[in-house]
């Protein structure tokens, strides 16, 4: 099992201010891989966290524009990829 760090940092950070934005964020870094990529839908990631669709799409479109994450949907599914993700791994 590996771990995920987060920096006090966050406490000053726009996502912080935001719980469902924060909330979608950690449930990101708790999904993905080893390279930093998740392939999920809206509605899945609805249902694990526990927010409505509208809520992921808004934060996801948040984090985007943050440069937090990268996101590619597709007719099926959402590739999305977690910007210096090798960062949030502990050591």
């Amino acid at each position: 099992m590996s771990a995920i760090k987060l920096e006090k940092g966050i406490l000053q950070s726009s996502e912080y201010r935001y719980a469902a934005r924060l909330k979608v964020f950690i449930t990101l870094l708790c999904l993905a891989s080893e390279s930093g990529e998740i392939t999920t839908t809206l509605s899945a990631l609805a249902h694990r966290s526990q927010l409505s669709i509208k809520q992921i799409r808004s934060a996801l479109a948040a984090l985007t524009k943050a440069g937090k994450i990268t996101k590619q949907s597709t007719r099926y599914n959402t590739i999305i990829n977690i910007c210096n993700y090798e960062s949030y791994l502990t050591l």
